[in-house]
């Protein structure tokens, strides 16, 4: 009888050897790994990218609701000083299209650096865009006046809000009625304010945004140079 002896080296190579299958099912696993690590980390860019898309579109919209509901709520009662009639009607120094809207409003910020005080003058209105090729609608311009005590009127420093506008309405509560004109005559201030934005069709193959609505409460700032006598 004939003995074969295996030696230790030998029986070590066979101990960790791996068959083809085993590779091959070792590769089949890591493919399928790395393809759903491909898929999520595409997905993760498309959200991403989507996500940066929907911001870019909103954010200006966003500003735009921020800074005419903060000029709102600030409005000042006429008081024949610093602080003239809030008007539908009115026109502008300085514009050739009409005012929308000309309100007295505390938001003007106080710095060093201008002498004026926080009270400013604001003028909303719609305006052919200056590059006709930028799409349809018309540009809403926030026209800032800062120096209300000058001789000579100024023009007022005009601050793009956004553009593609078709229509901008005011509409006014005075407490019992809704109207859409506030007359110059008028010597009081709305309780309310409800603001609306439609957006002009955009050309083939664009997206039309959404109109914009929202109401607004006006707080009456008010001034007086009332002193109080000591005794």
């Amino acid at each position: 009888m004939r003995l074969t002896h295996h030696s230790a080296t030998d029986a070590a190579s066979t101990a960790t050897a791996f068959t083809l299958i085993e590779v091959l099912l070792a590769v089949t696993i890591s493919a399928i790994v790395l393809a759903a690590i491909n898929v999520v980390f595409f997905g993760a860019i498309r959200l991403r990218e989507g996500s940066a898309a929907v911001t870019e579109k909103t954010l200006p919209m966003d500003q735009l609701v921020s800074v005419m509901k903060r000029d709102l709520r600030g409005i000042v009662p006429p008081d024949g000083v610093l602080a003239g009639i809030m008007a539908s009607d009115t026109t502008a120094v300085g514009m050739n299209q009409p005012v929308l809207l000309e309100i007295y409003t505390a938001t003007g910020q106080l710095v060093e650096e201008t002498p004026f005080g926080d009270i400013q003058r604001i003028d909303y209105a719609l305006q052919d865009p200056t590059n006709r090729m930028a799409g349809p609608g018309r540009d809403l311009v926030r026209n800032v006046s800062r120096n209300l005590l000058a001789v000579t009127p100024e023009t007022p420093v005009p601050q793009r809000l956004i553009s593609g506008v078709q229509q901008l309405q005011f509409a006014y509560y005075d407490g019992t009625n809704w109207a859409n004109v506030w007359s110059s005559t008028l010597s009081n201030i709305p309780v309310a304010m409800r603001v609306t934005i439609t957006f002009a069709i955009p050309k083939a193959g664009g997206v039309q945004n959404p109109p914009i609505e929202f109401l607004v409460p006006v707080v009456m700032v008010s001034r007086t140079n009332t002193v109080e006598a000591s005794n």
